[in-house]
């Protein structure tokens, strides 16, 4: 089956012929309403002033003022509690907002029509369908509330059908602006989080930095005070040729034990530094303040700065899975290798990057036909225009393994994909996605190209700012 790809202006008339559709079945909805001038009044006066105001308080005492004003009724809006949906009465035109609002009458109930109790008439406050996933959870069927209007002895049709259209426009706006509460208490919490995080795990980390350099210091203390011990033994041994043997074991065992925790301090620091670059470019205030990653970019050395430090610290985990690490035979210059980006964002595409091969690196016949485990890396300097960045170095990070099919190389990257027969395996899917969007963010590309006996990922990233 093949794929047909509509141009630009097919779609563009396309979306247009929908929209005529639409409109010509509201102009037939408008045409059978027969709403009279004052009544079109009223709904245009309710929109304009409920899209002036921001709160849903405001937006209450505009539904029940206009009803009031032009058609002279009482009215009466009542919310759900999201706790147990309770119907609460929460703002009524004799007595303006209640606070805090009161339980419904018992005769004032939740329902998915239009009912009549006693002098009153109950309208459903229906939400926005389409937005039906972004409001709270509680608000089952969409319904928002309940709209009373009061006293009225016989209601005509065409009136009770448009205050059935009135408290739709109620609820439409109802649901806009829970949306927008919604996403402004997100925002406050995210700010707020921020804050917690530099407080409570940002901070804190510079403590560790510091307890770090002073076990350095105390392992320096202790190799000297060895260095001196080791300086005096001639003459000790002079004295009592006895202890010779004794006193030399009991040297090399603590040369040995220094030995192993200054590895170990060497292998906890690496982690360190790893894990704090990491935290502290996630969590700047700065892309919390914008919605987006904000870069802090400077000139780093892509393998040296970047690529190598990240490979180390997954090398062992490598090793002990059997993958060998295949070296480049030829690499740029320095000079060629020097790239203006951020160092944390790009340090983690590579941690992605190596990520995803130590899961997915599986033996694979070479020409010989013997089988082989390893990836390998390159970095090339782009030819002028390749990729469209004039000035750029890409890099090549190739895994052996099952080949990728062509449509799941271009599907990779896109977030929550994993390749079908990989949906056991653990991970989110989302390492590759953050592998795309820090890539693109610096202005370059990413890509996978299959091969025979694995799949290449590379990058793409411009040179200069």
């Amino acid at each position: 089956m093949s794929l047909t790809i509509k141009t630009e202006e097919e779609l563009l008339t396309h979306d247009l012929d929908q929209a005529l559709k639409l409109l010509k079945k509201k102009e037939q909805d408008y045409t059978a309403y027969k709403f009279t001038s004052r009544e079109s009044m009223a709904i245009f006066a309710f929109f304009d002033l409920a899209q002036e105001f921001a709160t849903l308080n405001d937006l209450y005492r505009i539904a029940v003022a206009v009803i009031k004003f032009f058609f002279k009724y009482e009215s009466c809006i009542y919310t759900i509690r999201s706790e147990d949906s309770t119907l609460l009465l929460h703002c009524c035109s004799s007595e303006g907002l209640l606070d805090p609002p009161e339980p419904a009458r018992e005769n004032v109930t939740v329902h998915n029509s239009p009912y009549r109790a006693g002098f009153s008439y109950v309208f459903p406050i229906i939400g926005k369908k389409i937005l039906a996933d972004k409001i709270p959870p509680f608000l089952d069927n969409q319904i928002l509330g309940m709209l009373e209007i009061y006293p009225v002895k016989k209601m005509g049709d065409h009136q009770f059908l448009f205050f059935q259209k009135y408290a739709n426009r109620i609820g439409y706006n109802m649901h806009n602006k829970l949306v927008l509460e919604q996403n402004v208490d997100h925002i406050r919490f995210i700010n707020q989080l921020v804050s917690d995080i530099e407080h409570n795990v940002i901070t804190p980390n510079l403590y560790y930095k510091a307890f770090l350099i002073n076990m350095k210091k105390n392992l320096n203390k202790n190799l000297s005070q060895l260095e001196n011990i080791n300086s005096i033994l001639p003459e000790l041994e002079l004295r009592n040729n006895s202890l010779k043997e004794k006193t030399n074991q009991a040297i090399n065992n603590l040369y040995s034990i220094h030995q192993d925790m200054d590895k170990k301090m060497a292998d906890f620091e690496s982690h360190f530094r790893h894990l704090s670059l990491f935290i502290e470019t996630l969590f700047r205030g700065e892309h919390f303040k914008t919605g987006s990653y904000v870069l802090k970019r400077r000139s780093y050395n892509i393998l040296n700065d970047i690529f190598l430090p990240e490979l180390e610290h997954y090398r062992k985990r490598l090793n002990s899975r059997g993958i060998d690490i295949i070296e480049p035979q030829h690499l740029p210059s320095d000079n060629d290798l020097t790239i203006f980006i951020d160092l944390g964002l790009t340090a983690q595409v590579f941690a992605n990057l190596l990520s995803n091969a130590l899961k997915y690196c599986q033996p694979a016949l070479d020409k010989n036909g013997n089988y082989q485990k390893y990836i390998s890396y390159a970095i090339d300097i782009v030819a002028e225009k390749a990729y469209e960045i004039q000035d750029g170095i890409k890099f090549s990070l190739f895994s052996t393994g099952e080949s990728f099919s062509k449509k799941e190389a271009t599907l990779i990257f896109e977030e929550g994909y994993k390749i079908p027969k990989d949906k056991v395996k653990s991970g989110s899917g989302h390492g590759l996605h953050f592998v795309y969007n820090i890539v693109q963010l610096h202005g370059g590309y990413v890509g996978c190209t299959p091969q025979e006996n694995g799949n290449e990922f590379y990058i793409v990233l411009p040179r200069k700012k």
